[in-house]
């Protein structure tokens, strides 16, 4: 081996680099190459320990024991092998390497709290593990939280925990906050409303480093976002993942309106709260107004009509110069407040509602989910694409509640897009595809070549659509979608989204149909890949046999012959333009 490559092994980022791309096993195999690599593979082993256990085992052996009862959770406890000593000089050789150290009971196994007592009866000067900067500690119960108080110091800087009504949470809460001074990234997760936990998670608020925080979609109450305007530095309030996170309780936010100060989020990019549409509006056009937000994540806690909503999104556009990424999520599943019968396609967003947003040239992503299907037609799509050069991202309500009106909007709706927006990577709409356009031959060579076909599409999400005969659909976006274009059907919660239906009444054929729909959209997905490559191959063979026959012209004498040959060429160049249109798309 050269020097130059010995120089580049022992670069301990390109190292990393490397160990991140292989299992824990292969390299702590690694550990046996030198004294330095075991150095670099050990530190790449250790740095993320996603299980206790693996740590408590340098201590000591673990026994465990299964646990049932009543009053108990199934799962198995863990502690100490009973008249053990434990070994410190192991565990103080791997500590220092570990960097993030995750801990979710929700796996059923359970450490037992005579594991806490033993290391603080033994703990010696310093910390356990002194350069952790995560914490991830997802107990079940509020007596569980605070073996997690052994590991929070001063350097970490990233908590993820989880909330219990519960005498034990206040004190808790308040004792960490005093080890975690520098905490920069706060997640929490409840299965508990806000109103229950509110007064435990206000210390942890009071924090000035804070500058991104991650909590149920229902949490973000307004005495919530009071306590966090006066966090300085924050730059992100996000929601977490719901299925997850849990979700709060809608009632929460049921009236929101927080009295914030113009000062209030000095530094704020991104924002997300839950709320009604009238409330929010009101919010983002207050004393405080998110005019620098690049990111705005609106939760709609219960719909409202057209006008309403369009004043929303009127209110967004002369605020939020700077948006660039902007969703409206109504989420449909069995707490959310449903309309039944669903109201009259005029009482419903239409092109009339986005038109505000429009002006939003830097809008790149795009997201709008409601209940049933919007009032949009053909030519709404030819405006909407039209405005949003850049979009990157466009979902636009593909997942409505099914009735017996199909959509108004075909596959030909994906032209547009194709059209204006190169940058596109993912679109969702929802289409009746029963009815499929003809193919591109039918079109005159002029119309083909005004019809491109997307150049960056990686997901094509259709939802809940309608679906006829998978082989004609799949004709057509071979001459739009690129290869490697995704199918993404079907529903957001599919169990929750059935529990909606029933709560309404939807009992009938409609639901047989989207689970059809699905199946045959799948088939699309799967057989797409195949049609797409057919087509691309037979575009380069066709190009290939034009430049041979111009090649062969071109290669004719001057005088007459040149200008016989000039003419021939610009026909067989005319006819590449159509033959590569219409086979391309």
């Amino acid at each position: 081996m050269s020097p130059h490559a010995n120089s580049i092994v022992l670069i301990p980022e390109l190292m990393s680099l490397v160990f991140s791309h292989l299992d824990q096993r292969s390299v702590a195999r690694t550990a046996t190459v030198s004294v330095l690599w075991a150095e670099m593979a050990l530190d790449s082993v250790w740095r993320n320990v996603d299980d206790i256990r693996r740590l408590l085992f340098l201590l000591a052996p673990l026994v465990a024991e299964k646990q049932s009862g009543s009053h108990l959770l199934p799962g198995h406890i863990f502690r100490f092998k009973k008249g053990a000593t434990l070994n410190w000089q192991s565990f103080d050789r791997y500590a220092p390497r570990v960097r993030r150290l995750q801990h979710d009971e929700a796996k059923r196994k359970f450490i037992d709290s005579s594991v806490w007592d033993d290391m603080v009866k033994a703990k010696r000067a310093g910390h356990f593990l002194p350069n952790l900067q995560t914490l991830v500690w997802h107990a079940m119960s509020a007596e569980n939280q605070y073996g997690s108080l052994l590991f929070a110091h001063s350097k970490v800087q990233r908590i993820s925990i989880q909330l219990h009504r519960s005498s034990l949470t206040l004190p808790y809460m308040i004792t960490l906050s005093t080890l975690v001074k520098e905490l920069v990234d706060l997640e929490l997760k409840s299965d508990a409303a806000m109103r229950d936990v509110e007064p435990y998670v206000l210390p942890l608020l009071r924090c000035s480093t804070l500058q991104r925080i991650r909590a149920p979609i229902f949490f973000y109450t307004s005495s919530i976002f009071r306590q966090l305007s006066l966090c300085t530095s924050l730059r992100m309030i996000l929601f977490s993942k719901p299925a997850e996170q849990g979700i709060g309780d809608r009632a929460d936010v049921a009236i929101f309106s927080p009295d914030l100060p113009e000062s209030a989020f000095p530094v704020l990019e991104q924002l997300s709260f839950s709320a009604h549409i009238l409330h929010a509006a009101h919010f983002i056009r207050s004393a405080f107004s998110p005019k620098n937000i690049s990111f705005l994540y609106v939760n709609v806690a219960a719909l409202d009509g057209p006008l309403a909503v369009r004043n929303l999104f009127s209110t967004v556009a002369d605020t939020c110069k700077a948006l660039v990424e902007f969703h409206i999520d109504f989420v449909v599943c069995p707490y959310a407040p449903i309309v039944s019968p669903p109201p009259p396609l005029t009482d419903r967003p239409s092109i009339n509602t986005f038109q505000p947003l429009l002006s939003c040239k830097c809008l790149t992503k795009f997201e709008f989910r409601w209940d049933y299907q919007l009032n949009l037609t053909q030519d709404d799509m030819e405006e909407l694409a039209s405005s949003w050069p850049r979009l990157e991202v466009l979902l636009l309500h593909c997942q409505p509640i099914p009735e017996h009106t199909p959509s108004a909007l075909t596959l030909e709706a994906l032209i547009p897009f194709a059209q204006h927006c190169p940058r596109l990577r993912e679109l969702g709409l929802y289409i009746d595809a029963r009815n499929v356009p003809p193919p591109l031959a039918h079109y005159t060579p002029a119309q083909v070549r005004s019809i491109p076909s997307f150049r960056s599409l990686k997901k094509l999400s259709v939802g809940a659509s309608s679906i006829g005969s998978v082989e004609p659909v799949v004709l057509f976006l071979s001459q739009l979608c690129p290869l490697g274009c995704e199918i993404v059907s079907g529903v957001r919660w599919p169990d929750a989204f059935g529990i909606a239906l029933d709560q309404i009444g939807i009992l009938d054929n409609r639901r047989l149909n989207m689970t059809e729909w699905w199946v045959r959209w799948t088939d699309v997905g799967k057989a797409l890949p195949l049609a797409t490559k057919a087509r691309l191959e037979e575009r380069e063979r066709v190009v290939g046999w034009l430049k041979e026959r111009m090649g062969g012209v071109v290669g004719m004498g001057g005088g007459v012959g040149a200008a016989v040959g000039d003419r021939a060429v610009n026909q067989l160049q005319a006819q590449m333009k159509d033959l590569q249109a219409f086979i391309s798309g």
